[in-house]
Parts: structure tokens; C-alpha cells; sequence
């Protein structure tokens, strides 16, 4: 009886992610699809970083859940903190180089329709980070007929909201609807944890990545034009980390986490941020 819902949640999560193509074909024809779809590419290359990451800690959480939820919530504050690291710098920085992506994934042809869509749709994925690890976060709780209903919800909130914004908006209404629909399938995700391991203090765990990406953002976008992206995106790579670190990221538990997955030669680094 257990499989049932969790057969039914994949079922409903593919369509979540899949009902704008659906959509946006017999409104906006297969041009438009082609354009939606090349920046999608760049999204789908991303999504095994959450995949791997919470596939990874699926058994811990597992344990956690019957054995210490206290336990669990680090666990989880943590890998929602590691997530964002990764997410937020990513949006951020794909804003300013989108058009090179989509030369790379799809080619000149698809300028400058599917660098515009990027742009819009890569801000959808720092919520999908936290609802990928929410989500098994709650699978360890044993909450899969909740999940089944929040899917449910997200699901037609989906659809509706696709059927009202692409006719006027095409690829860029569905971005938007794309964002969106995480943002409502996060309140149902984020009422089932409070409810039963604890309340998650968001906020605490966003506003640094938040600071250090937007450091990181203006300095691509000043100097992107005068060194060049190959020179500019590791520069600002390293700015990031600098002003992450310098904001207090690393706590008892972070540092002990890069400990262990670290080589040694970085572990007196550590000790000095």
C-alpha cells in the first residue's frame, strides 16, 4: 500500500513538470515549444545535483526519522543550506550569461527567444532545490498521502495558471507559471514539515547566499564586458565563496561536514574562515 502513493507522486511530479509543453504546443505552435524547450535543457543538466544529493541522503534520513528527529532537522537545515549555496549563485550568474548557454545547448538559431526564457525560468530553481530535499525529507516521515494531495495541488495549479498566462505571454508566461508552481507546491511542503519534525528557519538559512550572489552578480555584470565570461565567471566564482564565507557560513557543523568531505590539504582553510 506504501508503493501506490509513491508510483502516484512520480506520475504527478512528471506531469508537473511536463503539462507547460503540453500547453504551449497547440497555442504557441512547435517554434515556440523548440525555443522553451533549449533553455529547458540547461535546467535538466542541473537537475542531477538534487537528484544525486538527496538519493545520497535518502538512508540517513531514513534512520534519522525513526531514531532522532532532532538529528533530522540538522540533517535537513544542512543539505537545504548546501542546495542553495549551489542554487542561488547558478540563478544568478545564468541571468547574465544565458546567451552563451543557449549557443552551447541549442545554437544561434534559437537567439535570442530561448536566452530570454532562461533568464525567466532559471529563477524557478532554487525552490525546486528545497522542494527536491523536502520532498524525500518527507517520503522519510512517512507523509507519501500528503504528498500525494500537495502534487495534486501543484499539479493544477499548473495547469490553470499555464491555460491563463501563455496565450498573452507564450514561453515567458510559462517560465513564470514554471517559478510559481514550486513556490505553491513549497507552502504544502513546508506546512507537513513544521508539522511533523519542526519549523525550518528559512530566512537564517537563505540570506547569505542571497548577499553573496548578489555580490557575485554585480561584479559578473561589470566585469563580463571588460575581461571576457571565461575570465570573469572563476573570478567571481572565488568573490562568492570569499563573501559566503566572510557572512559566517561555515558553522560547527559545516566545517565538520567539509572535513570529512575534503581533501586535507583544504582542512586549515577551514579552520581560519
Amino acid at each position: 500500500f506504501e508503493s501506490f502513493p509513491l508510483m502516484l507522486n512520480n506520475l504527478l511530479s512528471s506531469l508537473f513538470f511536463r503539462i507547460d509543453i503540453l500547453i504551449l504546443k497547440p497555442f504557441k505552435g512547435d517554434a515556440v515549444v523548440g525555443y522553451y524547450q533549449t533553455a529547458y535543457k540547461f535546467i535538466d543538466a542541473l537537475n542531477f545535483i538534487p537528484s544525486n544529493f538527496t538519493l545520497a541522503i535518502f538512508p540517513v534520513l531514513s534512520r534519522m526519522a525513526s531514531n532522532s528527529k532532532d538529528a533530522m532537522l540538522r540533517a535537513y537545515i544542512m543539505s537545504l543550506k548546501i542546495l542553495l549555496w549551489i542554487a542561488l549563485p547558478i540563478t544568478v550568474g545564468t541571468m547574465f550569461i544565458a546567451r552563451e548557454l543557449i549557443l552551447f545547448f541549442g545554437g544561434e538559431a534559437y537567439l535570442p527567444q530561448s536566452a530570454i526564457t532562461l533568464q525567466v525560468l532559471i529563477w524557478f530553481l532554487p525552490f525546486s532545490f528545497i522542494n527536491s530535499v523536502t520532498h524525500y525529507v518527507l517520503i522519510a516521515l512517512g507523509q507519501q498521502r500528503f504528498l500525494t494531495k500537495a502534487f495534486v495541488i501543484g499539479v493544477t495549479f499548473n495547469v490553470i495558471a499555464n491555460m491563463i498566462a501563455i496565450p498573452p505571454l507564450s514561453y515567458v508566461g510559462a517560465s513564470l507559471v514554471t517559478i510559481f508552481s514550486e513556490m505553491v507546491l513549497l507552502i504544502p511542503f513546508y506546512f507537513a514539515v513544521r508539522q511533523n519534525l519542526s519549523s525550518v528557519p528559512f530566512i537564517a538559512v537563505a540570506w547569505r547566499p542571497i548577499v553573496a550572489s548578489g555580490v557575485m552578480g554585480v561584479a559578473l555584470w561589470w566585469l563580463v564586458e571588460r575581461v571576457g565570461l571565461l575570465i570573469a565567471v572563476p573570478i567571481v566564482g572565488v568573490l562568492y565563496l570569499i563573501v559566503l564565507i566572510g557572512l559566517g557560513a561555515l558553522g560547527e557543523d559545516e566545517r565538520a561536514l567539509l572535513q570529512r568531505v575534503l581533501p586535507q590539504r583544504f582542512h586549515s582553510f577551514l579552520r581560519l574562515a
